[in-house]
């Protein structure tokens, strides 16, 4: 076996070269998997998107209206009851004229037209409308009135209080018809008359309307 001169680099036998170049791909073979172990996780599925649940709609729920209560009893003991000549009773309707079908709204006010607050009875026990057309009364709400009741109010001087409107029919009423038929009134521009009381107290003029 020859000796190399000096200056000159050993030949490498062929199994040496074999080794080393194996040992580099070994090498190069564990880089490449470090580097997809770090990419893919294994044991790891690639994560499905989701759908983003939508959000649950807050609904209110109804709050119950509370039980109404009675109208507690007006004192009255330091007032006086209302003088009749210092109330003012006035009728009034929600048009002049109503044209076939419609039905006139009724009501009333009552004014204490004294210096000082009083205290009067204005419940519907105590309301009265009445319809008339010439010297015929074709109307009165007392005839069939149900659910009578009282309330005493205190009525400050000045103040005009306002009743519930009535629907009137167009029908002629009476006692004995509460339960049956009853005559509709006469129409096509026909003239009629509305007035008013609270006990004592009456409406000293009428409201006029027209029926068509």
């Amino acid at each position: 076996m020859s000796t190399p001169a000096p200056g000159q680099p050993r030949r490498v036998s062929p199994a040496v070269y074999r080794r080393r170049r194996l040992v580099a791909l070994l090498a190069l073979i564990a880089v490449v998997t470090a580097v997809v172990l770090i990419i893919v996780r294994p044991g790891q599925a690639t994560p499905t998107p989701t759908e983003t649940a939508a959000a649950p709609v807050k609904t209110t729920a109804p709050v119950a209206s509370a039980t109404p209560t009675p109208t507690p009893t007006v004192d009255v003991s330091s007032y006086k009851e209302c003088s009749v000549k210092n109330l003012e009773v006035m009728p009034v309707l929600d048009s002049v004229d109503y044209q076939a079908g419609v039905l006139p709204n009724l009501s009333l006010t009552i004014q204490n037209t004294g210096k000082t607050a009083c205290y009067y009875n204005v419940g519907t026990s105590a309301q009265e409308l009445t319809i008339t057309s010439g010297a015929e009364t074709y109307w009165v709400s007392t005839d069939c009135q149900t659910k009578k009741s009282d309330t005493v109010a205190i009525l400050e001087p000045g103040v005009v209080y306002p009743s519930a409107p009535i629907a009137w029919e167009r029908q002629r009423s009476a006692p004995d018809t509460c339960g049956g038929d009853r005559e509709v009134v006469p129409a096509g521009g026909a003239s009629y008359y509305l007035t008013a009381k609270v006990g004592g107290a009456s409406s000293k003029s009428s409201a006029q309307f027209l029926l068509y």
